[in-house]
């Protein structure tokens, strides 16, 4: 909860209250002008300025014939004033809304506040092949750290000082790496090739640039790639369990059962999207089946 109202202050420039009869919104909290809260726009001399007591109501100062304000003695209330002389006393309640982007929304969008308070960046030429339409989540997320280079490989934790051995826990004769994982050691380039067979590709690429330039082209059809994708992010994340199952466990599966969580989560996902009749779910099934 604490954590919660520490993100008042986020929160509150998306909040506006429509000024009716004024008996519902604080003069000073609210934020029922577009400066926000008027304390905090004014200062703590506000009120003693505007001779308006801190927990007054906006009905304290407005009636149906005006408002009641003493003259404006800075820029800051001169230009409070010039906004609420558009405010005409009505009888009807305050109205709060939720107002994102200088538009008024009739309901509540998280989507749309995220996007409004989140850093804005251009769109990265690798965003199709991580974020597409029928990604398993947890592949995905697994996936875009490893596009960073942000997943803790043993290059890595060598780099922050840690005392680790640096061979590959997969194949034990290079020094472990994201480009070596995927998909140089022989370990994970048999598996590899494996679901590039398993989709009619006889010579894929195995380093990793490489791939990640021929996957946005490695497939004629929307279907195909679809499923090239689903097979690339699912060996990956597996690939990525085995390791850590070594590293982390000292226990390990062989390459068929590896290969074979593989075609089961991809197979799974593929029932699941054909269930549900999504565009692609009969023809990524008929593929992966």
């Amino acid at each position: 909860m604490r954590c919660l109202l520490k993100l008042r202050p986020k929160a509150l420039p998306f909040l506006r209250i429509s000024i009716g009869n004024g008996d519902e919104t604080y003069f000073w909290w609210d934020p029922w002008t577009p400066f926000g809260s008027l304390i905090h726009y004014l200062g703590l001399e506000g009120p003693s300025s505007l001779g308006i007591p801190l927990f007054s109501l906006v009905k304290d100062s407005l009636s149906t014939a005006g408002w009641r304000l003493p003259p404006a003695r800075s820029d800051l209330q001169l230009h409070l004033y010039s906004f609420i002389s558009t405010i005409q006393y009505s009888p009807t309640n305050d109205k709060p809304s939720w107002v994102i982007q200088g538009k008024t929304c009739n309901f509540f969008s998280s989507n749309a506040v995220w996007k409004a308070i989140r850093p804005f960046s251009p769109q990265v030429s690798w965003d199709p092949i991580v974020w597409h339409k029928v990604t398993i989540p947890k592949h995905a997320i697994t996936t875009w750290l490893f596009v960073l280079n942000r997943n803790p490989t043993l290059d890595r934790l060598l780099a922050w000082g840690l005392d680790v051995e640096p061979l590959c826990l997969l194949c034990g004769s290079c020094p472990e790496s994201r480009n070596h994982l995927f998909f140089e050691c022989p370990y994970s380039t048999a598996l590899w090739k494996e679901i590039t067979l398993k989709l009619g590709f006889q010579d894929p690429p195995y380093s990793w640039e490489c791939i990640i330039q021929w996957l946005p082209l490695a497939s004629p059809t929307k279907d195909q790639s679809l499923a090239l994708l689903l097979g690339w992010q699912a060996s990956l994340y597996e690939i990525w369990s085995e390791r850590n199952r070594r590293f982390h466990n000292g226990t390990s599966l062989t390459h068929n059962s590896v290969l074979r969580i593989i075609k089961v989560n991809i197979k799974n996902k593929c029932i699941a999207l054909k269930n549900q009749k999504t565009k692609h779910g009969e023809a990524l099934f008929l593929i992966w089946s």
